[in-house]
């Protein structure tokens, strides 16, 4: 029996349960969000209340900046910030600019580097905390401690083996005849990479690029252990938010207002190119 012969409470009821499908899923959707998002949510209030409003978990309260006058103020909150920004814009740039002719190199040129590519992905997968202190004694004995340089070269390394395996699929997609009849064509091996390939993985080297600033911007362990004040990051200031009077929840929470808006910005802003690029390298690779 079709739709157009069911009887109106039929009808009715089909369209009913419809609805009610339909506001189950909505509701789920909401729940799930609210979840992932509490905790953004706790950390902005945390920044704009009193203490004595987030120790009590009051959600109406008479907001204030105090907190974040405190960490300019009295902390220094702004040189931490600078430090960050210095270390991690250039251990993006630089592990962008090596991953991209690697990956070039492993894929469109048709390298034996099966073996290297293995060894890649396990550089990867070793927990910093397990060399943290062969290369504490190396920055120690080049006179590297608590400079941004050692932390720029540490981020470059972590990262690189990451960038190489996600531009590895970007660079896959590319068909190999369009490299064949640049060649075919005249032009260089170094013009193929730059003119050709560079611009069909726009999107591709924008999500790698991405990934590895929030990964240097949010690094805590080497930054702890190889900083002290100088090339000190901002996540690491938040370990200073304590008192003889206890844990400054308003200056944490600014902090890490702070801290996380600039990576919350550059994501936005990158949405476009980082939706793309991820379902470009996730075809084949």
């Amino acid at each position: 029996m079709s739709a157009t012969t069911l009887p109106a409470p039929a009808i009715r009821r089909r369209m009913f349960s419809r609805t009610q499908m339909k506001v189950a899923v909505t509701a789920m959707w909401c729940v799930i969000a609210f979840v992932y998002l509490f905790p953004y949510i706790w950390m902005v209030l945390t920044g704009i209340r009193r203490p004595v409003d987030t120790l009590q978990m009051r959600f109406l309260f008479t907001p204030t900046l105090d907190g974040f006058r405190s960490i300019f103020s009295e902390i220094g909150f702004q040189s931490y910030l600078l430090n960050s920004i210095t270390v991690a814009v250039p251990a993006t740039l630089l592990v962008v600019a090596i991953a991209a002719p690697s990956a070039y190199a492993l894929t469109q040129l048709r390298m034996r580097g099966r073996m290297f590519l293995g060894g890649i992905l396990v550089a990867r997968m070793v927990p910093g905390i397990a060399i943290l202190v062969p290369i504490y004694l190396a920055a120690s004995r080049a006179g590297l401690l608590d400079t941004r340089s050692v932390l720029i070269v540490i981020y470059t390394a972590f990262n690189l083996p990451f960038a190489i395996w996600l531009l590895r699929g970007f660079f896959n997609d590319v068909p190999a005849g369009i490299r064949e009849a640049a060649i075919i064509d005249g032009c260089t091996e170094l013009q193929v990479f730059r003119i050709i390939m560079l611009p069909l993985v726009a999107a591709g080297l924008v999500a790698t690029g991405v990934f590895v600033f929030i990964a240097a911007w949010n690094e805590f362990l080497f930054a702890l252990a190889l900083t002290q004040s100088h090339a000190a990051t901002a996540p690491l200031s938040i370990t200073g938010f304590r008192n003889e009077y206890g844990v400054q929840w308003g200056p944490i929470g600014a902090a890490a207002i702070l801290i996380s808006t600039p990576v919350v910005v550059f994501a936005v802003a990158m949405q476009r190119y980082l939706v793309r690029g991820l379902t470009m390298g996730s075809v084949k690779g």
